[in-house]
């Protein structure tokens, strides 16, 4: 992720001038169509048995581009360009500040901000409902907003809704033991990741909420009901990412800042996180009074393993260990010591099956 670029939401939505307080349609300019090729990127092409592998989106690229067409030209359709470029390029943060740009732009220009109104057709809004569309776009914005790091720690790596989705989806994993591990792992990051950040990610979540619910309310009091967005499938994914991370964030709450004893934890990514985030029990993050602790505690230490020392058989231990934390006596004996079993008929006069 690069250093945050200043993105001034004032100064791109104030007006231009008197006269033309949006500028110009540059929708025809070269830089604009190098904007919106640079955003689309290359597929795979196969000549034959040759194979030229897909080129991503230049983010960079289109940021810039926007950014200088923006200073002579008010557009939702750059507006929408920059808000995934600031998403792959400042992760949610910088959607924030595209989404709060948008919802000035509607706000403020509503009657001049290009793609203009249809003035041959009663002043449709068609044009620019298609282009604010693409913010429930299902292979555009909201696959880049699950691929977007929620977490991340450099010796460790990063989580993403996807990455909760496969961990937490049935059938991601070839038994539970994987599964399981899958889930520590995600929580591995989280519970190393500085929670500060965790704290601005979870604020730029809401933001972009808010952003979201702003541009849809007027979109239907300015455009009418008959032209209504409902960008539900965004807003959702934005709540559920926030509701994760600030599960984390209070269950890993730092003292002195919100609760240093008895911060509102949703649990650990595995389960939190699989299930959408939400309240769970009153707990510190270290906490241990239940059997599920233990198996979250011997998660974290085999998620630490497989990180820092891969080599080391202590995982193997430890995943018999979470085996063995739900059995009874018997089980256990019979997993342990299963030569035990018959002694223990003998003195319990009770045959035990094994």
């Amino acid at each position: 992720m690069s250093a945050i670029t200043p993105f001034d939401v004032a100064s791109l939505s104030a007006a231009l001038n008197e006269a033309a307080p949006c500028g110009d349609n540059l929708e025809y300019d070269p830089q604009f169509l190098a904007a919106e090729e640079a955003a689309r990127g290359t597929p795979e092409v196969q000549y034959g048995s040759t194979i030229t592998p897909a080129t991503p989106p230049d983010w960079q690229a289109v940021r810039a581009q926007a950014l200088a067409l923006m200073t002579h030209s008010r557009d939702l359709r750059l507006a929408m360009l920059l808000a995934r470029a600031q998403l792959a390029l400042d992760g949610v943060a910088g959607l924030a500040s595209a989404l709060a740009l948008l919802s000035a732009l509607i706000e403020r220009h509503w009657d001049h901000v290009h793609p203009q109104l249809d003035a041959d057709d009663d002043h449709d809004p068609t044009l620019r409902i298609n282009v604010l569309a693409a913010l429930c776009d299902g292979a555009g914005l909201l696959r880049d907003l699950r691929e977007t790091p929620l977490a991340r720690v450099r010796a460790v790596g990063s989580v993403t809704l996807r990455d909760i989705d496969l961990a937490g989806a049935d059938g991601a994993a070839d038994d539970d033991g994987q599964q399981r591990n899958a889930q520590a792992m995600l929580e591995a990051v989280f519970s190393a990741a500085d929670q500060r950040e965790l704290a601005d990610t979870a604020g730029a979540l809401r933001a972009c909420a808010a952003s979201t619910a702003e541009i849809e309310q007027r979109l239907t009091q300015l455009a009418g009901v008959g032209h209504a967005l409902d960008l539900s499938p965004l807003s959702s994914l934005l709540r559920r990412a926030e509701g994760i991370v600030t599960a984390h964030v209070q269950a890993l709450a730092i003292p002195g800042e919100g609760g240093a004893g008895g911060a509102t934890a949703a649990g650990h990514a595995g389960g939190a996180a699989a299930a959408g985030a939400g309240a769970g029990a009153t707990a510190r993050a270290d906490q241990v009074s239940n059997r599920a602790d233990v198996t979250r505690m011997l998660d974290k230490l085999c998620a630490y393993y497989a990180a820092h020392e891969p080599s080391s058989p202590v995982p193997l231990l430890l995943q018999r260990a979470a085996r063995l934390v739900d059995m009874n006596f018997t089980e256990l004996l019979q997993d342990l010591a299963p030569e035990g079993l018959g002694q223990l008929s003998q003195i319990s006069g009770v045959r035990h099956e094994g």
